[in-house]
């Protein structure tokens, strides 16, 4: 009869509603499980990516810091220390936002082959106060310079090294990202004649 026919067909759409509902559950519950399992992945790769675009950006500064020290140091007609200071100060400037007074150290040598001499010897060195306690990787005051393969000095001929040491920490210590120190080295020779003096 109609009137069962319809009962039936209502009872159906009912089932049909039912079974969709449930479904749409399942696959919601699903969704949720699959997003708590990948969550660690994607939050360990946003991490990585932060902390590798850091580093870069970190070394790019170091290195473009090494360079502006020695260069602007090497077209002074004078080494003081006044000088020497005013130049760390504002080469300073291009590690920001990071902080060179308590994370990094600048050290500016002169180095100097006498004539007669076999070797260059390390005239003067003149370094940053305050920030991360390291030495220079050239050698002491006096001695011969531990320089770059293939680097030969003329007889009188002065160069100016700057170094840059920058301590890298991550944001989150992790087994990934550890601390560790950025070196760069810059070599330039004075225009203005040479800079073997002592600062004072």
């Amino acid at each position: 009869p109609p009137m069962r026919s319809l009962k039936m067909n209502r009872t159906s759409r009912t089932n049909h509603r039912i079974v969709g509902a449930r479904f749409l559950r399942a696959e919601g519950g699903v969704a949720i499980v699959e997003f708590a399992l990948v969550l660690p992945v994607l939050m360990t790769l946003l991490y990585g990516t932060v902390e590798i675009t850091r580093y870069i950006l970190i070394t790019q500064k170091v290195e473009k810091m090494a360079h502006s020290v020695a260069d602007v140091t090497a077209q002074s007609a004078t080494a003081s220390l006044a000088t020497l200071n005013q130049v760390m100060a504002a080469a300073s400037d291009i590690m920001k936002p990071y902080s060179m007074s308590t994370n990094g150290r600048i050290i500016i040598s002169s180095l100097y082959r006498p004539q007669g001499e076999d070797d260059a010897s390390i005239n003067w060195r003149h370094q940053s106060t305050g920030g991360l306690s390291v030495t220079s990787q050239l050698g002491a005051i006096g001695a011969i310079p531990t320089m770059p393969t293939g680097f030969v000095f003329e007889e009188r001929e002065n160069v100016i090294a700057a170094e840059v040491y920058y301590q890298f920490s991550p944001l989150i210590s992790s087994q990934f990202f550890g601390t560790t120190t950025v070196y760069r080295i810059a070599f330039y020779k004075p225009r203005l004649g040479a800079l073997i003096s002592t600062p004072t």
